[in-house]
């Protein structure tokens, strides 16, 4: 949608003065759609003269680069929506990640595994806002912000190696495989497993670039996107170049992780490249807002690109309209009245399209927002909201909820041996085989890495442990994976009289370690 409405305003873009793109960071894939933008050909048939300049810990941040002048566009993150907030005229163009890649990165043997257990710990972070959504993360599981013990980032991994902190904020598709090249047992705190799912590497702009430029705006825009589709469908091509032109000190295999790592989270299969959605944007300012980082109450007008484009739009409508009376009024030029009548029609019906695939792009952000991608499962943060208003129902009708807390035994043994595609596999085995054994009035939802939960509402303790250990035998009796015995093992949980859904979940846990405890593959309550 968003490429069709810039197809609308760009006319033929003219050559004019360089402009500059300034990266987040250092060249690397994450960047892809540039580079092949730029070496492609896609800028100069644009009519535009394109520089890229690499970022990292000494270039200026994005926001000010733009707004100083040193470049006209940059790439930021989630968080360039507080500095529109805080005055700075700033829009966002376009989206290319639709959900972040930034994690907690905690060594495996460390005993952390929940945002809870980052409590007192060291935790190396990057200055706000540039990683906003790990506090926001820690914030929605009760964390104290103002109690935590931050450190600046030193860049460098190795501080987590060597024990220097306790939790790293690092890229998914980056430091992950520098730890695995090093032979590092990790363990990730991912937000979006805790229904924290943000923007990542937005294209920006200063105001009044495209307020007095608007069709190299465009263009630029146009071009990038077109960039990006060819880099994702030629992937190693985009691999090779960026390798020889861009990043010669990163290797072939850690491009290669990177790209494939960065295209689960740009979601070009599902959603349109660069799509931004109004409401989304709502709820990441207000969580900024409750985090105490921007000011409320939100009001993003002006922020989007869309709403630009939309302005032009009905500017060119009430041009068209003005035209068609002229042409109405004269009657000596008929034929060319009847051309521009078909012309706007198709106008009308490409907007009318534009506004079609819109519904369809929020449609399937509403699904992503509330599904796990990989399993099909509710996520987290569906589940909260259908587990809070399960627990209301518990304590007002009275009736007996259970949660079955369950993952799959030594599950990293099988993503070590076998490859983490393997064991994607397993956990969509294990899920299809789960929902099979349940009940319509049933919950299961997908709760982080190899954990699920089950919530069973009219069912006490002891009926919940009935159906753990069918499903505990179930999972035994029938490999999820060819010649190699996988166990499963499960806690259980009731809901007591004044209790809330993190008390049960707690109790569920705490079961389950206790079947870890007790040798694995067994149900405890």
């Amino acid at each position: 949608m968003l490429l069709l409405l810039i197809c609308l305003g760009c006319g033929g873009a003219t050559a004019g003065d360089r402009l500059r793109l300034q990266l987040r960071w250092l060249h690397q894939f994450q960047f892809a759609g540039y580079y092949m933008a730029l070496e492609k050909g896609y800028y100069r048939d644009a009519g535009l003269d394109v520089e890229i300049l690499e970022g990292g810990p000494q270039a200026l941040k994005p926001v000010d680069a733009i707004l100083s002048g040193r470049s006209d566009f940059a790439i930021s993150n989630s968080g360039v929506v507080i500095e529109r907030m805080a005055g700075k005229p700033v829009v966002a163009l376009a989206a290319i990640m639709q959900t972040s890649p930034i994690v907690w990165i905690v060594r495996a043997d460390s005993g952390i595994r929940t945002p809870a257990d980052l409590a007192g710990k060291r935790l190396m972070l990057m200055p706000a806002p540039e990683s906003a959504e790990l506090l926001i993360t820690l914030r929605r599981e009760g964390i104290d912000i103002g109690q935590l013990n931050i450190q600046p980032t030193s860049f460098d991994p190795q501080d987590l190696i060597d024990g220097r902190t306790d939790a790293y904020d690092g890229y998914i598709s980056n430091e992950t495989y520098w730890l695995a090249q090093r032979g590092v047992d990790y363990r990730l705190i991912n937000p979006r497993e805790y229904g924290v799912n943000f923007y990542n590497d937005v294209l920006v702009t200063r105001e009044q670039l495209l307020r007095d430029r608007p069709k190299r705006v465009a263009a630029f825009v146009q071009a990038s996107l077109k960039g990006w589709q060819y880099a994702l469908e030629h992937q190693e091509e985009s691999i090779q170049l960026i390798h020889r032109r861009y990043a010669p000190g990163k290797s072939l295999e850690h491009l290669r992780f990177e790209a494939d790592a960065l295209r689960k989270l740009i979601m070009s299969d599902l959603v349109q490249l660069g799509h931004m959605n109004p409401g989304r944007w709502d709820a990441i300012a207000n969580s900024y807002v409750q985090l105490g980082m921007a000011p409320g109450p939100v009001n993003l007008s002006g922020f989007l690109y869309s709403e630009h484009l939309e302005q032009d739009n009905r500017t060119l409508y009430l041009g068209g309209a003005i035209a068609l009376l002229v042409i109405l009024l004269m009657g000596t030029v008929a034929l060319r009245f009847a051309a521009l009548s078909r012309a706007l029609q198709r106008e009308i019906n490409r907007r009318q399209d534009t506004e079609q695939q819109l519904l369809t792009s929020n449609a399937t952000l509403e699904r992503l927002a509330n599904t796990d991608r990989l399993t099909g499962l509710w996520n987290r943060l569906k589940f909260e909201e259908v587990a809070q208003q399960e627990v209301g129902r518990a304590e007002r009708y009275g009736y007996p909820l259970s949660l079955v807390f369950f993952d799959i035994d030594h599950f990293k043994e099988i993503n070590d041996r076998h490859g983490h595609e393997i064991g994607d596999q397993v956990l969509c085995r294990l899920a299809d085989r789960v929902r099979e054994h349940l009940r319509d009035s049933d919950s299961l939802c997908r709760w982080g890495g190899e954990e699920f939960l089950i919530l069973m509402p009219h069912t006490d303790q002891q009926q919940a442990r009935q159906l753990a250990e069918k499903l505990r035998e179930l999972i035994s009796a029938s490999p999820l994976l060819e010649r190699q015995p996988i166990s499963a093992s499960f806690g259980i949980a009731q809901l007591q009289p004044g209790e809330l859904l993190r008390d049960l979940v707690r109790q569920a846990d705490t079961a389950l370690y206790r079947a870890k405890q007790l040798g694995r593959n067994r149900v405890e309550t």
